[in-house]
C-alpha cells in the first residue's frame, strides 16, 4: 500500500509539473520568408503602458502608427538572415502582453497586410517600479490585434544592434535610455 501511494504521489508531482508549462509558438521559416516583403526598425512611443491580462477581453493590445518614429528599413539583403533568427527563436506563450508595442520596435510587415512586431521597453509598472517588457504580437494592416505570439525580453534590440547599420546602434541605445529615464 506505501509503495502504491508513493508511486501516487510521484505521478500527481510529475503531472503537476509538466502541466505548469506554457505552450511553445514557433515561425515556419519558409513561410515567413516568402512572406516578408520589408522589415523596419522603429521606436514606438507607448505613453500609457499597461499589461493585458485577458487578450479576449474588451480591450485587446492594438498598433497606432502616429506613434511610430522611423528609425531605418533593413536592407532586402538581409531579410533572410533576420527570418532565420526569428524563425530559429522558441516562443513561450503567456495569456499576458503589453497594450501596444513598446521602445525598440522591428516590423515584419506581410504579404497579406499583417505586421509581426517585436518590441522590447522600459515602463512602470502599477506600483511605480521600472520594468523592462519585450515581446511579439501580430496585427493587421489596421493596427488591430491578430495574435499574440510570446514574450521576447530583449530580442528586439538584439536583432536591431545585429542586422541594422551600427549608425542605428546609438539611435537604438538612446531612444531605450531617453523612455527609462523620461519615466
Amino acid at each position: 500500500m506505501k509503495k502504491l501511494l508513493i508511486i501516487l504521489v510521484i505521478l500527481a508531482s510529475l503531472l503537476g509539473l509538466v502541466g505548469c508549462d506554457p505552450g511553445t509558438y514557433y515561425f515556419d521559416s519558409d513561410e515567413l520568408l516568402s512572406n516578408t516583403v520589408k522589415i523596419e526598425l522603429v521606436h514606438y512611443e507607448n505613453d500609457n503602458p499597461k499589461i493585458i491580462y485577458n487578450l479576449s477581453g474588451k480591450n485587446p493590445p492594438f498598433f497606432d502608427f502616429t506613434k511610430v518614429t522611423l528609425i531605418a528599413t533593413l536592407d532586402d539583403s538581409k531579410i533572410e538572415d533576420v527570418v532565420s533568427d526569428i524563425a530559429d527563436s522558441e516562443y513561450l506563450t503567456f495569456p499576458r502582453t503589453m497594450n501596444e508595442p513598446i521602445g525598440t520596435t522591428i516590423i515584419l510587415y506581410q504579404s497579406n497586410g499583417n505586421m509581426i512586431v517585436i518590441y522590447y521597453g522600459d515602463y512602470e509598472n502599477k506600483f511605480g517600479k521600472t520594468e523592462s517588457y519585450g515581446g511579439c504580437t501580430i496585427f493587421d494592416k489596421n493596427g488591430k490585434f491578430v495574435e499574440r505570439v510570446g514574450p521576447t525580453w530583449d530580442y528586439a534590440v538584439i536583432l536591431a544592434t545585429t542586422y541594422f547599420d551600427a549608425e542605428y546602434s546609438e539611435s537604438i541605445t538612446q531612444s531605450s535610455t531617453d523612455q527609462s529615464t523620461s519615466e
